[in-house]
């Protein structure tokens, strides 16, 4: 009988399969689920970057204030003491970018708004560098200092001897005067002929209410009349006669150089060699020759006449409104708010009513009236009509007699003018 065979090979590799599989299962089975990949959310698209919002420059300000050492000072906005730079020159600013970040200057887009006692004739505008417009005072730059915190700090005057607060009358305060010994020379004027000048070869004059070796022009008069100081003997030029040379005391102990007794000055108008634009003004001030005459001074005989004709401006008080502008006869003055700086659009109708304050030479100034806002402009017929701080100077038709003051306020655009050329009775000044 055989014996039955067993199959071991045959079972072996079955049970190896099997094991295998169960192996399979088993790993899938620890195995860590998928994580799922991350679903992206679309890309949105960039915001449009918005422009940095620039704030609005208020407008400059320049005001009055009165400062318990220094006096009456200019101030800007806030308050803020505002400075001079002794490095400036007239209508330039040589604050570089580095100075301007200690000094911020007083910028202006327009007009600057004016406080009492801020005289509109010396207010102007400068070019810097980068575009932007400072105001000027009398021709210099403005600026605040960076370390003057508050309303009333003046911690910027003096600083390194070139900065300094400013005055309403537009000098420095507070700087020693330099005092460059006196120059006396001959010059040839086209029109005036020999003539005396002084440093610089600016033009000299003599003050006709002067007196001999004595000067009566006072703080006032000598801030438009720079005397011509001296600490020894002045430099004296071909054809100056050193004879007539000398000096005289002023109020403050300072030296004015003399010549033929008579006190010398310049004038803050002229602004160059061969300006002779204080001749004749307030009909007190002359050119001088070198034989130490004035020069185109008329004599009392000559004058009346020519006097008799031209324009007056004087001062009178009026009961209601103060002190104001009169003309010849004491005949009222008036300012028209819609007339420009040195242009008159008052039209031929117009100058029917309001007759213009004529001249054709220098107009006889009475006092209280400040010479330095004296000026002339041209009308339509090629006439010259007198200006004070620029502006048209006019008679009112239906005034009869000195006194009358019937043209104020007519149209809301007529007004008087004050002595220092501000229209009187309106809220603000039109210029």
């Amino acid at each position: 009988m055989k014996a039955k065979m067993s199959l071991p090979v045959l079972r072996a590799p079955f049970a190896l399969v099997g094991l295998m599989v169960a192996l399979m299962v088993l790993l899938a089975a620890c195995q860590p689920a998928a994580t799922p990949a991350p679903t992206l959310a679309p890309t949105a698209a960039p915001t449009a970057t918005q422009p940095p919002v620039v704030p609005v420059t208020a407008e400059a300000e320049i005001s009055v204030v009165n400062d318990a050492t220094l006096g009456d000072i200019l101030v800007g906005n806030n308050g803020m003491t505002l400075y001079m730079f002794t490095k400036d020159e007239p209508d330039k600013s040589n604050c570089d970018a580095e100075c301007l970040a200690a000094w911020p200057p007083l910028l202006t887009q327009g007009s600057p708004v004016l406080g009492d006692g801020v005289d509109p004739a010396l207010v102007g505008s400068a070019e810097l560098a980068d575009g932007t417009t400072i105001v000027t005072y009398n021709k210099m730059p403005l600026y605040y200092w960076v370390n003057d915190k508050a309303a009333g700090d003046t911690t910027g005057q003096g600083v390194g001897t070139v900065w300094y607060v400013v005055s309403p009358a537009g000098d420095i305060i507070g700087m020693e005067p330099v005092v460059e010994e006196a120059v006396i020379n001959v010059v040839d004027d086209p029109t005036l002929g020999q003539i005396l000048v002084g440093n610089n070869d600016m033009t000299l004059y003599m003050f006709t209410k002067d007196e001999p070796d004595k000067s009566n022009c006072d703080a006032d008069c000598l801030a438009k009349w720079p005397p011509l100081l001296t600490k020894g003997s002045p430099t004296l030029g071909d054809g100056v006669d050193d004879s007539l040379v000398g000096s005289a005391e002023l109020a403050d102990g300072s030296m004015i150089v003399t010549y033929n007794k008579m006190p010398l000055y310049y004038w803050v108008n002229d602004k160059a060699a061969g300006d002779t634009t204080g001749q004749g003004v307030g009909s007190v001030w002359y050119v001088v020759s070198p034989d130490g005459k004035v020069i185109g001074m008329e004599s009392a005989d000559d004058s009346a006449p020519a006097a008799a004709d031209e324009a007056v401006i004087d001062v009178a008080e009026d009961p209601t409104l103060g002190q104001i502008l009169v003309g010849k006869d004491g005949m009222t003055l008036y300012m028209f708010t819609n007339d420009e700086p040195n242009k008159s659009n008052c039209n031929a109708d117009c100058l029917a009513k309001w007759p213009p304050l004529l001249t054709k030479g220098n107009p006889v100034l009475g006092d209280g009236v400040d010479d330095s806002l004296v000026g002339t402009a041209t009308l339509a017929d090629g006439s010259m009509i007198v200006t004070y701080s620029g502006m048209p100077l006019y008679y009112w038709v239906n005034d009869k007699k000195a006194g009358d003051t019937t043209g104020q306020g007519v149209g809301g655009v007529w007004f008087v003018v004050s002595p220092d050329g501000k229209p009187m009775g309106m809220s603000s000044a039109p210029y």
